[in-house]
């Protein structure tokens, strides 16, 4: 027997245990190579493939977010891989074992999974790589397949890096066990767990943590996103923490304390092991939590960005074609008779067209950031326009009289108020000036937003046609639109359009714009897949080996309580609800951290989310149901074995 050997058997003895460890490193290390096979392409590298560039530098930063989460995974799993381990240790140094051959079969025995899960990681990850090559041909639609070649690159940097980190996180795991005295190493398990402490403090720092965040995600606004997110962040990790470490440890004593909940059936064990447990659950409900609204909100953001594309497009973009003359006399940018002429040659029908004319005009406005007035362009036009083409585009239409006026600001996630109802302001046009009262302002446009049409100033009729009996038609711009049906499939003629075009800068196509964002949100939806099935399969693996850390404990345990009277069935009741209390705890926090974030993300939007969001939650629920099943069945049989 030599140190090596006894690191070999001690791995077959704890197989169990590294099972979930072993298939998640293995999974990082496929998943980092696939990237980097990517990354490091012939084709990507020298351009060949249209949008590879922008794709390469998502799987960059994919690469890098694996490689955080690695490092907090492999150092907490060291640690849960010690800590069951310490009266073994103890007994190996009383029978004559030094601190260093100690340390050396700790280090062999790290360093052998290592190895081995980032040989085949990368093995998988090489077969894998030509189907990842094929998915993202398909997605780019390039004309010809990404080739399936040997990247070295990709092998350098995966085995290198992981190599590295483990040997790093590995050192730096034996420093606690080895500088632990022998006595201290035999009684660990023995030392009496007393009942957790709780701060009411605490308590109330965590509500109010979670109340503010909360309230804060739900008044978000794009204007004002950028300097709450931070501050959001923040405050659900210090309520969130608390929440865990405070306040469940507070109802639980609570719970406790009701003695006639305790006499139901097999209560008292699972309540009085709870409440002994749940300070140690805390910190893992705390990351599995966190872990789990960043799966859910980061799933659920891509996926409901990409599903609502298209109405994104259609209300940013208000017609499939459109574009703004300068001089309302001539169509200097191109003639409707050309345009209508190609989509009938194409096969496209045209539901409804746009022609209409206004002024140009200059009036006053606050910045958003300093709200010092600038001097800001508008197309002044009639309410009769306005209210012809928002009844095409299903709005509300303006109510006006007099001299009052109604401000349209194109983006509908923007909630700035540039200006506010009864406020009086003056608009300039040519040599003229004329005072009205704004009736407020929307943020959702009718017509290309395109120079001087990107906002507009609506007016009265009477007063429009006061204003422009004396400006020429050469001073006024006109604007011109097309919608057409299954506009999505208009590619081609959009093309066609934009080439017969004098000028594209005043030419706005739908399809084009729409397909380039689908593509892109489909692409990094793909990627954004896998790393959430990685954070998934690792917060998964971190409560399996929170499980099976204490397994020898909890065989003695369950042994003492079946020679008392305990039937199977009951001892299973108990490691049921045990182990559904560790896994669904933390998920029904996640999911509630998650669904605020769904909300702030619907107003930032302006679109009912509610579907999308209730069916990536559901999802995620079944592959969590999933994995409880896997665990508690291989947790049950490993108990309920060893009863003799």
């Amino acid at each position: 027997m030599n140190i090596r050997l006894l690191a070999k058997r001690n791995i077959q003895g704890n197989a169990q245990r590294y099972l979930a460890y072993f298939f998640s490193i293995v999974l990082s290390v496929s998943i980092f190579f696939i990237y980097a096979s990517f990354i490091f392409h012939p084709d990507v590298v020298h351009a060949d493939i249209p949008g590879g560039k922008l794709i390469s530098r998502g799987l960059i930063a994919a690469e890098i977010v694996i490689i955080i989460f690695s490092v907090f995974f492999i150092a907490y799993s060291n640690a849960a891989f010690i800590q069951p381990r310490k009266k073994e240790f103890g007994l190996l140094t009383l029978l004559g074992m030094s601190k260093s051959q100690l340390r050396k079969l700790i280090y062999l025995e790290q360093t052998m999974v290592s190895l081995i899960s980032i040989l085949i990681g990368v093995g998988l990850g090489f077969l894998f790589s030509k189907l990842f090559l094929m998915s993202v041909s398909s997605l780019l639609a390039v004309e010809q397949p990404i080739s399936f070649v040997f990247v070295p690159e990709a092998f350098i940097y995966t085995i290198v890096g992981f190599v590295l980190l483990f040997q790093l996180l590995s050192l730096l795991s034996l420093f606690h066990i080895g500088n632990a005295e022998v006595v201290d190493l035999l009684k660990d398990k023995q030392k009496p767990k007393k009942t957790p402490f709780v701060s009411k403090w605490l308590i109330a720092l965590s509500a109010v943590c979670l109340s503010v965040s909360y309230y804060l995600a739900g008044t978000m606004s794009l204007n004002n996103s950028y300097i709450r997110v931070m501050p959001i962040l923040f405050l659900i990790l210090i309520g969130t923490y608390f929440l865990f470490s405070q306040s469940i440890v507070a109802l639980c004593s609570r719970l406790y304390r009701k003695k006639k909940s305790l006499y139901g059936g097999t209560n008292l064990i699972t309540q009085t092991n709870l409440i002994f447990n749940i300070k140690d659950y805390s910190r893992l409900f705390f990351l599995t939590s966190i872990i789990t609204a960043v799966i859910l909100t980061a799933a659920g953001t891509l996926f409901m960005f990409s599903a609502d594309l298209k109405k994104q497009g259609m209300n940013n973009i208000p017609q499939s074609i459109g574009w703004v003359e300068n001089d309302a006399s001539i169509y200097s940018i191109i003639e409707p008779s050309a345009v209508e002429k190609a989509l009938k040659e194409d096969g496209f029908k045209i539901l409804y067209k746009v022609n209409m004319t206004g002024v140009p005009i200059t009036h006053m406005l606050p910045h958003m950031r300093t709200g010092e007035s600038n001097e800001n362009r508008s197309l002044l036009i009639s309410e009769s326009d306005y209210n012809n083409v928002a009844a095409l585009r299903k709005i509300d239409p303006a109510k006006l009289s007099g001299k009052e006026a109604l401000y349209v600001f194109p983006y509908g996630g923007l909630d700035y108020q540039f200006v506010h109802k009864g406020e009086q302001k003056e608009l300039h046009f040519g040599n003229g000036t004329i005072q009205v009262t704004m009736v407020g302002q929307r943020n959702q446009s009718i017509v290309a937003p395109i120079k001087a049409a990107t906002t507009l100033m609506v007016v009265d009729d009477q007063l429009y046609h006061e204003i422009t009996a004396d400006v020429p038609l050469k001073e006024m711009a006109r604007v011109r639109g097309y919608e057409v049906k299954d506009w999505e499939e208009s590619m081609e003629t959009a093309a066609k359009i934009e080439q017969m075009s004098n000028n594209h800068n005043q030419l706005q196509t739908r399809a084009p714009i729409y397909q380039e964002m689908k593509q892109g949100s489909i692409l990094i939806l793909f990627i954004g897949l896998f790393v959430s099935l990685l954070f998934f399969i690792v917060q998964g693996s971190m409560m399996y080996l929170r499980v099976f850390t204490n397994l020898e404990d909890k065989k003695i345990q369950i042994h003492a309580l079946h020679r008392l009277g305990l039937t199977k069935k009951e001892i299973r009741q108990i490691l049921s609800a045990e182990i559904r209390i560790l896994f669904f705890a933390p998920f029904l926090i996640g999911v509630i951290h998650a669904i605020v974030a769904y909300v702030a993300l619907s107003n930032l939007l302006e679109s009912n989310l509610f579907v999308y969001s209730s069916m990536v939650i559901a999802t995620y629920f079944l592959f969590q149901l999933l994995y409880y099943q896997v665990t508690k069945k291989i947790y049950e049989r490993a108990v309920i074995n060893s009863i003799k």
